[in-house]
């Protein structure tokens, strides 16, 4: 009898086995090896938590092997080496491969899991200056690597004499995915059982931060107006290759709703022509129903480069507001030296207009600091502009000081798009770190770089060729919308040829590309990073099963791969309820997810033509709501949740029309921090609406 016991448990013990393999959590786990390894600073987790971002595809970050085994994929976050796992850790990662997880690493260096990952040996070189994927093959993984920019990988101008260090791999079992330039192995896929064992020969963080920081040897193919995805592919490298093994794996949209890929146009208002020529824009792009960022130099003062040209712009600003566009701070001064940490250190603040005056000669900026360019135009515009909010920055000549990030940081902005994307390699947004540097703390500030623009260096647009430049950006904008990618805009609304060039783009672009303010766009990466969900897979029916609220003014969608062949797709909210959503084909198999609901899907055009301000945003409960009432009606305030269900009646009254201030404290018992919708309802109907961000001290 014990004997037959034995056996049945050990039949029970293969079962579970085999069960927990099947059930792996179709997401990754970032496993950082920080401290394992004994590394000083963050940079490889930060870099690999970026990619985990992009994919869509949900994470966690742990440092157990324990934890990181019940997930499909794990993500290290730097390499394995002598020391960095045990024997009965190595063994487990052993187990989970074969029962079917992937795991990823870069740069193998520990000879015990030579044979997991299907090599033999490795050969070390700091003179690797691109990986090329091999061309003839069709595996999964490259599904998104099909364009000639993607089909190598730049790590650097082969003009220095030494770079970073990569590792070549000599292969036994292992597939060679990519190889660098010597012939040697440098991306691999060894299968295993039912997984994979996948590597990278060379750090996470001289692909993706290094990059981000602009201190790569310079690796840029082309610096502006150009394709560069050189940190864009590994990210859907990851997500193609967790796609290849999890069948109807979920991912978050890129872009908002069930749109592909996102444009912002936005417009750099740096001269006293651009400020005079503005309004051909702005009235073209409010009457095609378009938001832009018109981002705004605060000239309050006269020297060698130009005038004090803002001092007279207060009715240019109101009509930029009143026609549905946002204001962004483009500095003080547009100093092509500001990135002179000589010429303009960091500085203190407390800068104002009247004790903030720098100057140039036409050589030599004197008098200029970081803070007083950042907090004197973000503050100028704030005042001049009653409820603005100032949380965009781009700086002048695109110039770049080591300190910027710690000063935008510290000032409240949110977003910067002071990089060109094809210098950085990133067409992704991606979170800076303070001082320009690997060891720098996470700033809060997100770069969303610029990717086309009216700056051609060599040969300069004119009106002879405004239409040459405008195929180039169309050709530019193609290639991230297949990735998903998003493509900002810089034109500075200086010659009606220019707005030519816009209208003969912007009439040419793919239908399935959003056009998006880029605040607007911020604010949605942000909610994306955000959102959380599981998924589950039973008899053809897949349950996404929400894990943190949906904002659901931010539009976030879901792409579901090979979705076009289940049965049903239910989500679900954390309490179980389930949520009303649109299902749509996305390509020959995907489907996308999104949601929609009678308080979010108010049109922007309604706010365009009443003015709703609130302020102070977010709140801790006492706000200011600001708006002109146009006649005696029946005025409603009412604010709900992100779910569409009415959380307090805060006013209802009949009145005057008027230009009417209101104050009202907002109280809910028992409040939650987070996301509601004051709308305001004219005789019942819906007038406008505002987005209210609620925190609980």
């Amino acid at each position: 009898m014990k004997t037959i016991y034995v056996l049945l448990m050990m039949v029970i013990g293969l079962v579970s086995q085999n069960l927990s393999a099947q059930d792996l959590q179709k997401s990754i786990a970032v496993l950082d090896l920080t401290i394992r390894n004994n590394e000083t600073n963050d940079a490889r987790l930060f870099s690999v938590e970026h990619l985990a971002k992009v994919t869509g595809i949900p994470f966690i970050r742990t440092d157990e092997i324990s934890v990181a085994k019940n997930y499909g994929m794990i993500l290290t976050s730097s390499l394995i080496k002598n020391n960095t796992f045990s024997e009965a850790e190595r063994l487990a990662l052993e187990t989970y491969v074969a029962d079917g997880g992937l795991l990823v690493a870069p740069r193998i260096e520990e000879e015990d899991f030579f044979s997991l990952f299907g090599i033999s040996d490795y050969e070390n070189s700091n003179s690797r200056f691109a990986i090329h994927w091999e061309p003839s093959l069709t595996d999964a993984s490259l599904k998104y690597i099909n364009q000639p920019e993607e089909r190598t990988l730049s790590l650097g101008r082969d003009t220095y004499d030494a770079i970073f260090k990569t590792i070549g791999y000599t292969t036994t079992t292992a597939s060679t995915l990519a190889s660098f330039t010597d012939g040697t192995a440098a991306v691999i896929k060894n299968t295993v059982g039912e997984g994979a064992a996948v590597s990278i020969g060379v750090s996470w963080k001289e692909v993706i931060l290094r990059n981000q920081l602009n201190r790569d040897y310079e690796a840029q193919r082309v610096s502006s107006n150009g394709f560069e995805p050189t940190s864009d592919v590994l990210a859907l490298f990851i997500r193609a290759l967790f796609i290849e093994h999890f069948p109807f794996a979920v991912w978050k949209n890129t872009s908002p709703g069930n749109s592909a890929a996102t444009l912002m146009i936005t417009h750099d208002i740096d001269s006293q022509t651009g400020m005079d020529t503005l309004h051909a824009f702005v009235d073209y792009e409010a009457a095609n129903n378009l938001e832009a960022t018109y981002n705004m130099t605060v000239r309050y003062f006269n020297d060698a480069l130009m005038g004090a040209y803002y001092l007279s712009s207060q009715s240019t600003l109101d009509y930029i507001m009143d026609q549905g566009h946002n204001i962004a701070s483009h500095s003080v001064g547009h100093f092509f030296d500001f990135a002179d940490s000589d010429i303009f250190p960091m500085g203190e603040p407390g800068n104002t207009q009247a004790n903030y005056m720098p100057y140039n000669n036409g050589t030599i900026t004197t008098g200029g600091t970081i803070y007083g360019e950042c907090e004197v135009s973000k503050n100028a515009l704030e005042t001049d502009i009653p409820g603005l909010s100032i949380r965009t920055f781009r700086s002048g000549h695109l110039a770049y000081p080591k300190y910027l990030i710690n000063v935008l940081d510290e000032l409240g902005y949110n977003f910067n798009s002071s990089f060109s994307a094809s210098d950085v390699l990133n067409n992704f947004p991606f979170q800076n770190k303070k001082n320009q540097s690997f060891s720098g703390e996470n700033a809060r500030v997100y770069e969303i770089p610029v990717t086309i623009s009216d700056v051609y260096h060599d040969d300069p647009i004119s009106a002879d060729n405004v239409f040459d430049k405008a195929d180039n950006w169309l050709a530019v904008t193609h290639k991230n919308l297949e990735n998903g990618a998003p493509t900002v805009l810089l034109i500075h609304p200086n010659r009606h040829y220019k707005l030519d060039g816009l209208d003969y783009y912007l009439n040419r672009i793919p239908a399935e590309l959003a056009i998006m303010e880029m605040q607007h766009f911020g604010d949605f990466w942000l909610a994306r990073e955000a959102q959380a969900f599981t998924s589950e897979v039973m008899n053809g029916q897949l349950t996404i099963r929400l894990t943190s609220a949906l904002d659901l003014s931010q539009n976030l969608g879901l792409i579901v791969s090979n979705g076009q062949d289940l049965m049903s797709i239910n989500v679900i909210d954390e309490q179980g309820n389930t949520l009303e959503k649109i299902v749509e084909d996305q390509g020959p198999e995907d489907v996308v997810v999104y949601f929609q609901d009678n308080i979010t899907s108010v049109k922007n055009e309604i706010n365009r033509e009443h003015k709703i301000h609130v302020f102070p945003n977010p709140t801790n409960g006492a706000f200011m709501v600001q708006m002109d009432w146009p006649s005696t009606a029946e005025l409603s305030l009412e604010l709900y949740d992100m779910y569409g269900k009415k959380v307090s009646q805060l006013m209802h009254k009949t009145t005057l029309g008027q230009s009417m201030k209101i104050k009202k404290t907002l109280f809910m018992e028992n409040a939650l921090t987070g996301v509601y919708f004051l709308i305001v309802r004219k005789d019942g109907e819906v007038y406008g609406r505002e987005r209210v961000v609620f925190f609980n001290e």
